[in-house]
């Protein structure tokens, strides 16, 4: 049997059904197979980075390990940026990429190169993945496919990546059982179950207690687990941006996003918390803020993670983590739903009222909905408009920048939605292939992908693959002609002076509508308020792809926001300061 052969048919047994990539000189062999195996198809991309993002959304959506295969050198640097969405995120992803053959590599020779584009693969990506390794011989295949595969996937998932000579490709293995996998030993700490009931006596003491999610609960996904566990609680939960999927926005004492970016409320419910339970959260910047010793500081913060890592990263360094403990969410959920069955319900009528306060007395900082000759319409009216229209079961992939913050913050997600984006890394031009594997992942889903035009510049070609296959995703450009986060930043530290933001300032732009058509996507414009649910409802009626070019205002804000140096309830546009005082619970 051809090696290639074999690895195809290996990822077929694994459940993988797509791989993404290009073709390449070192990566033919890979292809040919895969063209030819009855169960998995090739998808074709138009750059290897938007191939690793494919198959990061590919993951994201159906739970299956995403493949990737790409030539050597330029093929395999290209990937880089898509690898580090899934490192950051903890999502498996194998990455096949093809290597000069065995008598040309460089080996211990004082070179830089021998090989045509030889590359050494393996250590620039040793620090961004969980695994890379080049095999040395062909008998060797079989290892190091269960190895990546196991690795990818146990404990803190993750990229991995194998390096295959071109000679070995073509070579010929003997199998020795297709989709063999050494079995994971790993097993949840004995300890667990009592560091649950501590959990849980400690909940039912608090007098203003608070959980937050995030995304380590779907990698792998456990909304379904969480969901129970919460039921049996019942107390204020807030999300990570990560896990806005895991509860509708209708759920029973759901508060919202917090954070640098996030909602007042949510804000203002963590830093006057008394008990911060913070499951598959890494409790980022992002949410923290800059001045860790100013975060949640008359709570008593217990972490779940899988990463100890990350739970020990503070000390130290202003925030104290009180309790840790070492677990995967599916151990630890699995554990605490029977644990919680006794629990018992502390009275936080209180707590539930001061949040109810603070909702109805909180700044809402939406703009007004602009008028129709305006030429554009706000952002944030716009994806309340568009919550009205998505599926109950819509897949949406978010880019980053203006569009994801605006979405994050006023997405009404129902109850079998899912919102995806590369959380941590956060690269611009990440959702278009994202959501291209997405929809081979589950080609009857409706998928949306929320971009905004800074990022669309960067994958342009990738509405070639979309019209290519006939993907029915509905494609939305939120368009300020501009990068607009950055456009803010810069009013933040240098005095609004631009500097290759927008055109003026020596961006290059293009004229996407008029690109779109002819890249044969359909195209409808929306530039008026009153506009905006009629010709939502057409694009969602209308089958197979469709391009939305939204206009908003090029100066359009992302509020609330924090400016560096503030505590997390102190978030601007800034509230007077009596009345900021006059609603924290805890005083300064």
């Amino acid at each position: 049997m051809k090696l290639t052969d074999y690895v195809i048919a290996y990822l077929h047994a694994k459940g993988t059904s797509h791989v993404f990539g290009m073709s390449g000189g070192a990566a033919v062999h890979l292809f040919d197979s895969a063209s030819k195996h009855p169960g998995v198809q090739p998808i074709f991309m138009a750059h290897e980075q938007s191939a690793a993002m494919a198959a990061d959304g590919y993951y994201r959506v159906s739970g299956k390990v995403g493949a990737c295969v790409v030539t050597s050198g330029p093929g395999a640097t290209n990937l880089l940026t898509g690898v580090c969405c899934s490192y950051y995120d903890s999502v498996p992803t194998l990455m096949l990429t093809g290597q000069v053959a065995t008598n040309r590599l460089k080996g211990s020779r004082k070179v830089r190169q021998v090989g045509f584009q030889e590359t050494e693969t393996t250590s620039i990506y040793a620090s961004v993945t969980k695994s890379a390794v080049q095999i040395g011989d062909a008998a060797g295949i079989a290892q190091a496919l269960d190895s990546a595969y196991r690795i990818a996937q146990d404990g803190r998932p993750g990229p991995v990546l194998i390096d295959i000579p071109d000679d070995l490709q073509r070579a010929t293995v003997i199998p020795e059982g297709i989709g063999r996998q050494h079995a994971s030993d790993s097993k949840a700490s004995p300890a667990l179950p009592g560091q649950i009931a501590d959990l849980l006596r400690g909940l039912s003491a608090a007098k203003r207690p608070v959980i937050i999610i995030g995304g380590g609960l779907s990698t792998p996904r456990r909304s379904d687990e969480l969901r129970r566990f919460l039921h049996q609680i019942e107390v204020p939960v807030v999300q990570t941006w990560a896990g806005l999927d895991l509860l509708p926005s209708t759920w029973k004492h759901r508060i919202g996003t917090f954070g640098v970016y996030g909602s007042r409320l949510g804000n203002y419910v963590v830093q006057n918390a008394d008990l911060l339970i913070c499951l598959g959260t890494r409790l980022s910047q992002n949410l923290t803020g800059g001045v860790l010793k100013d975060f949640a500081v008359g709570s008593k913060i217990v972490m779940v993670d899988i990463d100890a890592g990350e739970m020990d990263k503070f000390d130290g360094y202003g925030i104290e983590i009180a309790e840790r403990i070492e677990a995967s969410m599916s151990d630890f959920l699995d554990a605490a739903i029977p644990a919680a069955g006794s629990f018992a319900t502390p009275d936080i009528s209180g707590w539930l009222a001061q949040i109810e306060l603070w909702r109805r007395e909180l700044p809402d900082d939406s703009p007004a909905e602009p008028e129709d000759s305006a030429g554009f319409v706000d952002a944030y009216h716009f994806v309340r408009k568009l919550s009205d229209v998505l599926a109950e079961d819509e897949i949406i992939f978010i880019d980053t920048g203006g569009n994801l913050t605006w979405t994050c913050n006023n997405l009404q997600v129902k109850e079998r939605q899912r919102v995806l984006s590369a959380w941590n890394f956060t690269p611009m031009g990440y959702a278009l292939p994202a959501s291209i594997g997405g929809a081979m992942a589950a080609s009857y889903a409706p998928i949306t992908c929320i971009i905004g035009d800074g990022g669309l510049q960067l994958c342009l070609g990738e509405l070639a693959t979309v019209v290519r296959h006939a993907l029915p995703i509905k494609i939305i450009l939120f368009n300020n002609h501009s990068h607009g986060i950055q456009k803010q930043t810069l009013e933040t530290w240098l005095e609004g002076r631009y500097v290759g933001v927008d055109p003026a300032s020596g961006l290059g732009l293009s004229d996407y509508p008029e690109v779109v058509r002819a890249m044969g996507l359909p195209v409808v414009t929306i530039d008026r308020s009153s506009d905006i649910s009629a010709q939502l409802e057409k694009i969602y009626s209308t089958p197979g792809p469709v391009f939305c070019n939204v206009q908003i205002r090029v100066d359009q804000k992302l509020y609330p926001v924090l400016k560096s140096g503030a505590p997390l309830d102190d978030q601007m546009p800034l509230m007077p300061r009596e009345k900021l005082a006059a609603l924290r619970v805890l005083k300064p």
